[in-house]
């Protein structure tokens, strides 16, 4: 008998999340919100066997006579698959990156705590369950870690993420108890202090592993190019484009040096740049001066009728939790979860440490400068990720890999296009603020040479922070936050994404020519989910997209 499309998906779909309960939860999944889940050489064994029996049941479904939004989930489940399985082989992440598994205790926490998908006692209970297992689940990832394999930054990472969930799991835990009736009030504080103390614990074993690591972050030329071709669909190897980011980066210092002249030619950019990062917000004002940049960046959309905005559509700006900020010195966006109905996000701004050096909570406050708020809100909220996350929902209602999938290609492609729209269309109307977009240009080249340097070219990660604060001027504090993110077990080829994809949306574009308004554009582009951007140039443009030129 020969199997359907809808069959296939549904199983991939279902083995994929039963895999990672925790990720499970994340997208909107319940099923499993009491696990955690179990990792080790095994199991990985296990699942790498299962997505290559994916990988030959979905190249086995021959869709030319299909519609192309069946042609399309299939190519972007042999994509997800494939890179699935690639990741498993090459990263071993389970045994290689602590910090994984402790994030992924504190998502396994607080999505259970912060979300109303369910009644708060029902959701107590898999908390309950889920916090009562994570000395076990420390316990078993510890047999597995073999120091002569970790990499030195991952244990770093993973030490300061075990200090913000200790502080995470000892003061909100007890505070969401105290919402609760029943037992479980004083059951799941005692559960919490257990799992603090096995999380503990777990920090102590890998301190005493400083010295004797011996790992390497590094993703290498071949994975490296297996995922530019295969996850982003770019036509381009490492060294292709580590050339094309270097032209970028010549082009946009130019473009940089060429405004700060007109605005003070006896001032270089970098003393005008760090001039206007004096005026920012005080640090418990972060918040509402993200949100009034947000609301800003909305009412732009609308006056200028940019791109539809659904009904019911709803982002709040709000604090990070304390577990999530090692490697996010700004922010992060979390959109409505992918499966949960509702089309509400949340764009997280991390606050000031006060327990940080005097001369780091400076630079922290000047990175957050009134400038930066406004260049990056549109970025993240309207017309950006958010908003492009909203339109992801209601475009695959009716394709559950695609909704499950976001390439990053077209995710932060969009992000960073936005800033040019926003730009080209009249919001961006102060000489700081115009500073600040070309800065953030010029950074986002600079992080394709970092990218292709720290993965493929032997950069030190020394020579990588020097780089981002030397090229693009950003403070100590920033700038080793953005490298901690750029060394990332998934995060290879990620930092370029946002300037391949924003180039490719530029392309794709013009290539519709003069006669399509803007906000049909975009609508059209956002129809089909958040697919490789190569997946639709045929589709929207009758020619094939072939890259970047180098």
């Amino acid at each position: 008998m020969t199997e359907t499309l809808d069959q296939v998906i549904a199983d991939y779909l279902q083995t994929v999340l039963r895999a990672d309960p925790v990720a499970a939860t994340q997208v909107g999944v319940h099923t499993w919100d009491s696990e955690l889940g179990t990792f080790g050489p095994e199991v990985a064994d296990d699942y790498l066997r299962d997505l290559h029996g994916y990988i030959a049941r979905l190249e086995s479904i021959d869709t030319s006579a299909s519609p192309f939004s069946s042609q399309l989930d299939v190519k972007i489940a042999l994509v997800d698959a494939r890179v699935k399985a690639r990741q498993l082989v090459e990263t071993r992440f389970w045994e290689r990156a602590p910090y994984w598994h402790l994030e992924r205790l504190g998502t396994a926490a607080s999505q259970l705590m912060e979300r109303p998908f369910a009644a708060i006692q029902e959701r107590a209970e898999s908390l309950l369950s889920r916090l009562e297992a994570v000395p076990g689940y420390l316990a078993s990832v510890q047999r597995h870690i073999a120091p002569s394999d970790l990499p030195e930054p991952y244990v770093d990472m993973a030490i300061r993420a075990a200090d913000g969930l200790q502080t995470f799991l000892g003061t909100s835990v007890p505070v969401f108890a105290g919402q609760l009736e029943g037992r479980i009030t004083s059951r799941l504080p005692a559960a919490s202090r257990r799992a603090a103390a096995a999380v503990a614990e777990f920090s102590g074993s890998l301190n005493e592993t400083r010295g004797a690591t011996g790992g390497s972050f590094r993703a290498g030329a071949a994975y490296f190019d297996f995922l530019l071709r295969t996850y982003h669909g770019v036509p381009l190897d490492h060294s292709e484009l580590f050339e094309w980011g270097r032209d970028q980066v010549v082009q946009d210092r130019a473009r940089l040096e060429e405004y700060a002249r007109a605005l003070d030619p006896d001032t270089h950019w970098t003393e005008q740049v760090s001039r206007v990062k004096e005026r920012h917000p005080p640090p418990d004002g972060f918040v509402d001066a993200y949100a009034r940049e947000m609301e800003r960046a909305r009412d732009h959309c609308v006056e200028k009728d940019l791109i539809s905005i659904p009904d019911d559509e709803v982002c709040h700006v709000r604090w990070l939790p304390e577990y999530l900020r090692v490697g996010l010195p700004i922010g992060v966006m979390s959109p409505s979860p992918t499966f949960e109905p509702g089309l509400v996000s949340d764009w997280l701004i991390t606050p000031i440490d006060p327990d940080a050096p005097a001369d780091r909570r400076s630079q922290h406050m000047r990175d957050n400068c009134f400038a930066f708020c406004e260049s990056i809100a549109g970025h993240e909220t309207y017309p950006g990720h958010h908003l492009q996350r909203v339109h992801h929902k209601l475009a695959t209602e009716t394709s559950p890999i695609r909704r499950y999938v976001v390439s990053p290609l077209f995710a932060e492609g969009w992000g960073l296009y936005t800033e040019d729209l926003l730009d080209e269309t009249g919001l961006f109307d102060n000489s700081a603020v115009k500073l600040f977009k070309l800065r953030n240009a010029l950074w986002r080249s600079v992080r394709v040479i970092i990218d292709t340097g720290l993965h493929t070219r032997s950069m030190s990660l020394a020579e990588a922070t020097r780089l981002l604060e030397e090229e693009v001027a950003l403070d100590r504090h920033m700038a080793e936050g953005e490298i901690t993110r750029y060394i990332r077990y998934n995060n290879p080829t990620y930092p370029s994404s946002y300037l391949m994809g924003r180039t490719a949306i530029h392309d794709l574009r013009a290539r519709c020519g003069t006669g399509v308004t803007l906000r049909s554009f975009h609508d059209r582009l956002l129809s089909y989910g958040s697919v490789p951007l190569s997946f639709l140039a045929e589709e929207l443009t009758g020619d094939r997209y072939e890259g970047p030129r180098t």
